[in-house]
């Protein structure tokens, strides 16, 4: 079964005619469920979360209840889930944790974006601290998502290693990071994606690594897979190819989601 659970329609309305665009993009690429899963900081309800960030005025401007009423909506015609795709900040769990619980998601994405002093280092490639620092930038990363992981808010851990994107050297060994990693998630039983977003991003690779992919295969991670479109033409990109790999690497598990509750289904 392929699925393709992180796609992002926030450059379009929520429209049947905007989401249909995504919809048959990933029908014609063999996929059969979908999850729409929104950036929490598009919204007006989560300006407490995002409120100490630099962006918050420019991004948080839409409605999570109009969010939900649409895709409750298109649920009824299409098989998609609601999702969402939430930041993690230590000092916001309290915050974060109150809006997951009002509001009937089918899975929450966890990612890391932003480390400290509100450094989005996803933003620019050619920000000084990527220059002077960037070993740093990646063990500060990891720290953070390690707290992400242990946190318990989340389903799903999005594109784990997203730190390398722009392309810079890691410190030379992530090889003990990547392991205690892999015990935490096996641990709180978390899945992860395959996000191929990465191979259209200067490192040319997925999330997570092979590398990385090939140390978590022992721990029977569950995974899901997100194609982390912005735009129907990314929908559903190279996920077949990378299905069959973690096949061939060991991985078993796929998961589906329904009102955060997992259903494992096998990769075969």
């Amino acid at each position: 079964m392929l699925i393709d659970y992180h796609m992002h329609l926030e450059r379009g309305p929520f429209s049947e005619d905007w989401f249909l665009l995504f919809w048959q993009k990933a029908k014609e690429k063999g996929i059969e469920e979908i999850g729409i899963s929104e950036h929490g900081h598009r919204f007006i309800e989560l300006r407490p979360v995002y409120k100490d960030l630099p962006y918050t005025d420019k991004w948080c401007d839409s409605s999570l209840e109009e969010y939900f009423l649409f895709i409750n909506s298109m649920k009824k015609k299409y098989p998609v889930k609601l999702g969402i795709e939430m930041d993690y900040l230590p000092d916001k769990e309290k915050e974060i944790k109150e809006i997951l619980e009002n509001y009937e998601f089918d899975y929450v994405i966890g990612s890391v974006h932003w480390l400290n002093h509100g450094f989005g280092f996803d933003i620019d490639p050619n920000d000084e601290r990527w220059k002077k620092e960037s070993k740093q930038i990646f063990l500060d990363y990891f720290e953070r998502l390690e707290l992400a992981i242990k946190s318990g808010l989340f389903d799903i851990i999005g594109h784990i290693d997203l730190v390398k994107l722009w392309g810079y050297s890691p410190p030379e060994n992530l090889t003990d990071i990547y392991l205690r990693i892999a015990s935490m998630l096996k641990e709180r039983a978390l899945s992860i994606e395959i996000n191929t977003s990465g191979l259209r991003r200067p490192v040319k690779e997925i999330y997570p690594s092979p590398k990385f992919l090939e140390i978590l295969a022992p721990y029977d991670i569950p995974l899901t897979f997100g194609s982390d479109a912005h735009s129907p033409e990314d929908v559903g990109k190279n996920i077949e190819e990378y299905y069959n790999f973690v096949k061939n690497l060991g991985f078993k598990k796929l998961t589906i989601f329904e009102k955060r509750v997992p259903k494992y289904i096998d990769i075969k």
